[in-house]
């Protein structure tokens, strides 16, 4: 008897996930916008980041934010360039904005993808008109209530219900979602403290050789020099000191904390954050005497070894699209222009982590490092690639990413690349 009501269960449960897949899984794409149409407005991102940073800044007072679609549209275009199988779309209107995803399913083949698309309206709250789920309907209000309960459990806290009660009003326009807020100290406070409660899987091992790694480069006499020093001086002496700490076994995992370190140390402290706790000093980041420099330039230092972490804690496509993105968005008036300079500095750092983290090559990679204080062993000449290109000449000369002409000097950058032996070399 008890098999039998198994069974029947069993069977039961079996049928409606099935009648579930067929509804929700669907063959073609709800989104078919191209990222580089939409990465092409990344550069008016850098006014929603100055509205978010003196917000932050000015967190006792009741803050209004302004969020033009394309810059929703840039954002959502970035995920599908760094995201294999991600599409999304961002359509503002007065009487409701919609949010559209397409999730390409692996082992389909390209013929499953499940689209999601959210209806949010304009209000005094944040209130949304319906979810879809494929062929699915789902209640707007249902749907936020279970997300902000899921949210609420996951944290062990009451930090969704807070958040969407900071919200005191909507509107929108064709253009933009105006976004009124309560002040943001409360919000900022709560969320430090669910960052501090919040158990996630760590790699401990690797936060211990990191916090190790950051304080032997912060001890050496060239960290404490005045004068500006090689980012290869910095990464000589850490590699040396992993080839002599590791093995064959542990090599790959030296490496990737003396990555990490030297971009916490030289790159920027905050990349501690998808570490651990790794500063000595809470309050006291560790840093060099001075910037350390690369091609005699600082910012292609940081391209290189920050590009080079991230290709450790993430995959490599989104190394690249942060590279990329960052690089459009300097066309705006007063950045630095598009450099694909910089995007050699990055695809450069993304090679190092690649073959420094390939047990089959972590060792030999250690050695080559370790023996050299020449830049060209892991960074490829730059001379004649273009850089400091404004909007304008971006789009005259290149039209927009992935053009056949843009694809030539990523494709140039990829051939210097290659001509390094420390990643022609294969296992």
């Amino acid at each position: 008897m008890i098999l039998r009501v198994f069974i029947a269960v069993f069977a039961l449960l079996l049928l409606i996930s099935a009648t579930l897949l067929v509804v929700i899984v669907e063959t073609t794409p709800l989104v078919t916008t191209r990222a580089s149409e939409q990465v092409n407005d990344a550069d008016t991102v850098n006014a929603l980041l100055s509205q978010l940073q003196q917000s932050i800044k000015n967190r006792d007072e009741s803050q209004t934010l302004v969020i033009t679609e394309p810059q929703l549209d840039s954002l959502v275009g970035f995920i599908q360039r760094a995201a294999a199988g991600f599409r999304g779309k961002v359509n503002v209107t007065p009487s409701a904005s919609m949010l559209a995803v397409s999730l390409q399913l692996p082992y389909t083949a390209g013929q499953g993808w499940l689209n999601l698309s959210v209806t949010l309206l304009p209000g005094k709250e944040v209130k949304v008109d319906q979810v879809s789920l494929g062929d699915l309907q789902i209640p707007g209000g249902l749907a936020l209530r279970v997300l902000e309960w899921l949210v609420n459990v996951w944290t062990d806290s009451d930090i969704a219900s807070y958040a969407r009660q900071q919200v005191r009003g909507i509107t929108m326009t064709d253009e933009d979602i105006t976004v009124r807020l309560a002040p943001l100290e409360g919000l900022l406070r709560r969320l430090n403290e669910v960052k501090n409660g919040l158990t996630v899987e760590q790699d401990t091992e690797l936060r211990d050789l990191t916090a190790y790694y950051l304080r032997y480069i912060s001890w050496q006499d060239l960290s404490l020099d005045s004068t500006p020093q090689s980012l290869a001086s910095y990464m000589q002496l850490t590699l040396a000191r992993a080839a002599a700490r590791s093995n064959p076994d542990t090599a790959v995992q030296h490496n990737k904390a003396a990555i990490l370190a030297l971009a916490v140390f030289v790159g920027h402290h905050r990349i501690a954050n998808f570490v651990g706790d790794i500063q000595p000093d809470a309050d006291r980041a560790l840093r060099p005497a001075r910037p350390a420099h690369l091609a005699g330039r600082e910012d292609l230092a940081r391209h290189f070894i920050i590009s080079a972490a991230l290709k450790v804690l993430s995959e490599q496509g989104v190394s690249l699209a942060i590279g990329e993105f960052k690089e459009l968005m300097d066309r705006a008036m007063g950045g630095s222009g598009y450099s694909f300079v910089d995007l050699a500095a990055d695809m450069a750092g993304v090679e190092f982590a690649r073959v420094a983290t390939d047990p089959d090559l972590a060792r030999q990679v250690q050695a080559v490092i370790a023996a050299n204080r020449e830049e060209g062993v892991f960074m490829p000449a730059i001379e004649g690639l273009p850089e400091g290109l404004s909007k304008a000449e971006f789009e005259r000369e290149y039209k927009q990413v992935d053009s056949d002409k843009y694809l030539q000097e990523v494709a140039e950058i990829r051939a210097r690349l290659a001509e390094l032996p420390l990643y022609a070399t294969s296992p």
